[in-house]
C-alpha cells in the first residue's frame, strides 16, 4: 500500500482528516541505536564522494549543522558573517554550495544560533589544498532520528566538495546616507535579503497591548536590540546597494523582503509598495518577492503587485490550528480574530492565485514545530490552494522562547521531502528556485530552472545509513516542544 498516496487522497476529500500511517515494524537495538556510519577504511576501495546524495547531506546540515575546522575557518575569513541579521528562523551566517548538483545550503551557525544545535554532529567543513569539502565522522543514528558522533578524534571521510562564495565586495561600501550596504541587503544564497521593518507588532512595538504575543520562535526583535539591522531605511539605500550588488557574481535578484508585521489594515503592504516601485523601475529584470502578514483587504494585495512584486508570500508557520495558536498568539488574535487556524490566510492566498495565477503566491511552514505528518498535511493543503509551499527548517535562536528546541531530525525531513516532491508533482505545483531554497526542505539542483525536486531513492538512504521506510511512513520520532517561559 502506498501510504503517502492514501494520505493525499484523504486530504482531497472535504471533511476527511488524514491520519498518520501506522509505522512499519522495526527491529532496532534497545539502546536507542538505529544505525551506524563508519568511514570507509579500505583505501583501495574508497566510497565515491558523489554517491552520498547532496539533498540528503543538505537536510542533515540543516538539522545538525557542522563544525568548521580551524584551517577552514582561517581560509573563510570574513565570509563567516557572525553578526548577520537573523529573521524568524534565521538568516544563517555561512552559505555554502554543495558542488554535486550545485545545491545551496544556509548552514545554521553564527552568533544568534543556539550552540546546542551542533551538539553531537558528525559533519565537518574541512579544507585540503585550498579546496573545501564536507566530511563525516563515525556516527550512530539514535532513535530520536539524529546522528551522534561516536569518535570526535577520528578523521572525517570526505563526502563531497563544496564551494564557499567569496566575501561580497559591496559589504565594505556605504550608501550616501552612511549605512553599510551589508546592513541594507546581505547576500543569502543567490539573492539579497532585506527588511524594511526590523521590528514587529507582536513584540508590542506599535501597540503596547500586543506585547509578549510574538511568535515563540522569532528572533527578529533581537536584531534591533543588538544593532544587527539598521532602521530606518530609504528606497535610495536599496537602489545604491542593488546597483553595486549586481556586480557580484553570485547575486541573482533582490532584495527579498521579509520582516516584522505592522498593524492592520495593510500590515506593511503600503510601505513595501513604496519600496518596490522605484526598485522595479530602476531594475526591470530584477525578480522581487516579499513575505508579509495577510492584509485585511484584497486591495492591498493588488497594491503590491501593481508596485512590481513578482511573488507575495505569507508566514503560515504551523498548520495545526491549536499549535499555531500556542506558538503565534499575536497572529491568531490579530489576523484570525482569535479563531485558531488560517481562514484569513487561505482567503488571501486564494485571491492571489485566482487573480495573478499560480506561481505568484507562497506560504511558509516551519518543519520541527509540529509533528512531521502535520507539516505534510499543511503542504498538501497549500498545494491544493495553488500556493507554493515553502518548508523552512526550524533553527533555535538565542533569546527566544524556543532557544532550547532542537531542529527537526533528518528522518522527519526525509519524510516531508518525499511528500513535498510527490504532492507538488502530482498537482503541478512549484517548489521555488534553487538558490532561494537554501534554508528550506524544498531543494532543486542549480543548473537553470529545474522543474522538479531531485529523487531520493532507498539506495541513497541505505548508503547514508538512514532507514528506507522514511520515504513512505512518518518516522516514530517523539515530538516535544522545549518552551522556555
Amino acid at each position: 500500500m502506498d501510504t503517502t498516496h492514501s494520505t493525499l487522497e484523504s486530504l482531497r476529500q472535504p471533511g476527511v482528516e488524514a491520519e498518520s500511517p501506522a509505522p512499519a515494524p522495526q527491529n532496532f537495538p534497545s539502546d536507542g541505536l538505529l544505525n551506524r556510519w563508519v568511514p570507509a577504511e579500505n583505501s583501495s576501495k574508497p566510497r565515491k564522494s558523489t554517491t552520498y546524495h547532496p539533498v540528503i547531506l543538505k537536510l542533515e546540515l540543516l538539522s545538525q549543522g557542522l563544525k568548521v575546522s580551524a584551517d577552514a575557518k582561517a581560509q573563510i575569513g570574513k565570509t563567516l558573517k557572525l553578526d548577520h541579521a537573523v529573521g524568524a528562523v534565521g538568516k544563517h551566517a555561512l552559505d555554502i554550495i554543495l558542488d554535486p548538483g550545485k545545491v545551496y545550503v544556509g548552514v545554521p551557525v553564527g552568533a544568534a544560533v543556539s550552540e546546542h544545535l551542533t551538539d553531537g554532529t558528525p559533519f565537518t567543513l574541512e579544507v585540503d589544498d585550498g579546496k573545501y569539502f564536507i566530511g563525516k565522522k563515525p556516527a550512530a543514528l539514535r532513535d530520536n532520528g539524529r546522528w551522534e558522533c561516536v569518535d570526535d578524534g577520528a578523521k572525517a571521510e570526505k563526502l563531497m566538495s563544496v564551494t564557499v562564495p567569496p566575501y561580497p565586495h559591496y559589504y565594505d561600501h556605504r550608501t550616501t546616507r552612511g549605512h553599510s550596504m551589508r546592513s541594507i541587503m546581505p547576500i543569502a544564497g543567490d539573492f539579497g535579503g532585506a527588511t524594511i521593518f526590523p521590528h514587529c507588532h507582536y513584540f508590542g512595538r506599535f501597540v503596547d497591548d500586543y506585547r509578549h504575543t510574538e511568535c515563540r520562535f522569532c528572533g527578529i526583535d533581537e536584531n534591533l536590540e543588538s544593532g544587527r539591522d539598521v532602521f530606518p531605511k530609504r528606497p535610495e539605500d536599496f537602489l545604491e546597494t542593488i546597483a553595486e550588488a549586481r556586480k557580484y557574481r553570485y547575486f541573482r535578484h533582490g532584495p527579498v523582503f521579509a520582516g516584522g508585521t505592522t498593524p492592520a489594515p495593510d500590515r506593511g503592504a503600503k510601505a513595501h509598495a513604496k519600496f518596490l516601485r522605484p526598485i522595479k523601475d530602476a531594475f526591470p529584470d530584477n525578480w522581487l518577492r516579499l513575505t508579509i502578514a495577510p492584509p485585511e483587504e484584497e486591495r492591498y494585495i493588488d497594491m503590491l503587485f501593481e508596485a512590481g512584486a513578482d511573488l507575495v508570500g505569507f508566514n503560515y508557520e504551523i498548520f495545526d490550528p491549536q499549535l499555531f495558536a500556542k506558538m503565534c498568539p499575536g497572529k491568531v488574535r490579530d489576523i484570525e480574530k482569535g479563531r485558531p487556524g488560517h481562514a484569513h490566510y487561505d482567503r488571501m492566498l486564494n485571491y492571489m492565485v485566482q487573480t495573478f495565477g499560480k506561481g505568484h503566491a507562497s506560504a511558509n511552514l516551519i518543519a520541527g514545530l509540529e509533528p512531521a505528518q502535520s507539516t505534510v498535511n499543511g503542504l498538501v493543503h497549500l498545494t491544493l490552494l495553488g500556493a507554493i509551499p515553502t518548508i523552512f527548517v526550524f533553527v533555535p535562536l538565542k533569546g527566544t522562547t524556543l532557544e532550547d528546541q532542537k531542529p527537526p531530525s533528518i528522518r522527519e525531513m526525509i519524510y516531508i521531502y518525499a511528500n513535498l516532491k510527490e504532492t507538488t508533482e502530482q498537482f503541478s505545483g512549484d517548489t521555488y528556485c534553487a538558490g532561494c531554497n537554501r534554508m528550506l526542505i524544498n531543494t532543486k539542483y542549480y543548473d537553470g530552472m529545474q522543474p522538479t525536486m531531485p529523487t531520493i531513492t532507498e539506495d541513497d538512504l541505505r548508503f547514508a545509513g538512514l532507514p528506507t521506510e522514511d520515504l513512505h511512513v512518518a518516522p516514530r520520532v517523539p515530538h516535544v516542544l522545549a518552551l522556555k517561559y
